[in-house]
């Protein structure tokens, strides 16, 4: 068995974390604490599980829920999730959770969290720009971009607006930088409103088994 020199890991950590700051916008991290750390020390002690063909789903807590073996049991899998994590958070830990294997996919669900965090819209769209950009720079992935899922209305503080809005943006970025656009918003939303479809989550934000299996099954018509 492997011994984790945990010391050794959170200095890794800290570096990595001071040297991908965001250039250009003076946006403060939202990832400093003790689950994102943790989650970090275990992803630099299985690197090697991210093999060529994998499928690498990078995100936050809803990423984090998602069962891969179950829904994808023939698949090498790969859980890069992190609950409470940030469009940032992603940015400053790609070089750990990443890899470097051939004819991957790769997954990315994000910022749910950075609207709840009450960041602009267009702090947002900066930060998701810069990540979609320094992936494509340095990535050799075939990369699925996700929409934003719709959020129940008793989560007031998250807006309905701005998740359509910055769904929006974040196609036109799979667009110009050739990658494929996941449109999960229509299939987790109510026929009647922008909001959340009930019967799909367990808590307003977080997906249930119904939800992860419909989010599986859709994902499965893509990548066949």
């Amino acid at each position: 068995m492997v011994k984790i020199n945990f010391s050794a890991c959170l200095l890794l950590i800290a570096f990595l974390f001071s040297s991908c700051q965001p250039a250009g916008r003076n946006i403060s991290p939202l990832n400093d604490y003790g689950h994102w750390h943790e989650r970090m020390v275990l992803f630099i002690h299985e690197k090697d599980s991210i093999r060529d063909g994998s499928l690498i789903f990078f995100g936050n807590s809803i990423t984090e829920g998602f069962d891969l073996k179950t829904y994808f049991p023939e698949m090498n899998t790969v859980n890069r999730g992190i609950v409470s994590d940030h469009i940032d958070g992603l940015i400053e830990r790609m070089d750990v959770c990443l890899g470097t294997a051939g004819h991957a996919k790769l997954f990315i669900l994000i910022g749910i969290n950075d609207i709840g965090a009450g960041r602009t819209e267009k702090e947002i769209k900066y930060l998701y720009r810069t990540m979609v950009r320094r992936i494509a720079e340095d990535y050799d992935y075939d990369v699925y971009l996700h929409s934003i899922l719709p959020t129940s209305v008793r989560r007031k503080h998250l807006s309905a607006e701005l998740i359509k809005d910055l769904n929006v943006y974040i196609e036109k970025l799979a667009k110009r930088f050739g990658m494929t656009y996941v449109n999960l918003y229509p299939l987790f939303k109510a026929a009647d409103s922008d909001y959340a479809n009930e019967a799909l989550f367990r808590d307003g934000l977080h997906p249930n088994a119904a939800g992860y299996a419909l989010w599986a099954e859709h994902l499965r018509t893509i990548i066949k």
